[in-house]
């Protein structure tokens, strides 16, 4: 008799969470129907676990910004930890450039405080703005490597500033 009760169990625990997740999984990916040239758009967006609970495509823009400054916390990180790891190489050019990133990443993430202040105040458009403003922080690392001459060891942290700047801009505007 517990077996079955156990079985019981597990079986109606299935049937309520699984079509919820096929469900979850079906609105993001219409919400990312929407964004152009990012086929890895749902997989940025599942990457919040917050994702799967959202009901509405303003959720989903929401945490989409947050995953954008996420990003450029991680890439102001990312600059200072390659700068620590490579001091010991005394490439001024390297040094140069990674400072540059620094700076450009540590503003995106200033910039996208303000941009989330403007989306939580319903300034859809300026929130918009701001997040494109901070996906230049990307380009300008990449400039920075080239107008010094240097490796550009940051190319991966700036697609990903890129990308998931571009999917939060294309989700909100």
């Amino acid at each position: 008799m517990a077996l079955l009760a156990s079985f019981t169990l597990i079986a109606i625990t299935l049937l309520v969470v699984v079509p919820s997740s096929v469900a979850d999984a079906k609105f993001i990916s219409e919400v990312c129907d929407g964004v152009s040239d990012h086929p890895d758009c749902m997989e940025v967006l599942s990457s919040d676990p917050r994702s799967v609970n959202a009901t509405t495509r303003v959720e989903l823009q929401s945490i989409s910004l947050d995953i954008c400054t996420a990003a450029a916390r991680e890439g102001e990180k990312t600059s200072e930890e390659e700068k620590a790891k490579h001091e010991h190489e005394r490439d001024e050019k390297l040094g140069l450039a990674l400072d540059m990133c620094s700076s450009e990443y540590n503003q995106a993430g200033h910039t996208l405080e303000n941009a989330r202040t403007d989306f939580g105040n319903h300034a859809y458009n300026e929130a918009a703005r701001k997040i494109g403003e901070a996906s230049f922080a990307a380009d300008n690392c990449e400039k920075a490597f080239y107008n010094q001459g240097a490796n550009n060891i940051m190319k991966q942290m700036n697609k990903k500033m890129d990308d998931r700047c571009d999917i939060c801009w294309q989700l909100i505007f």
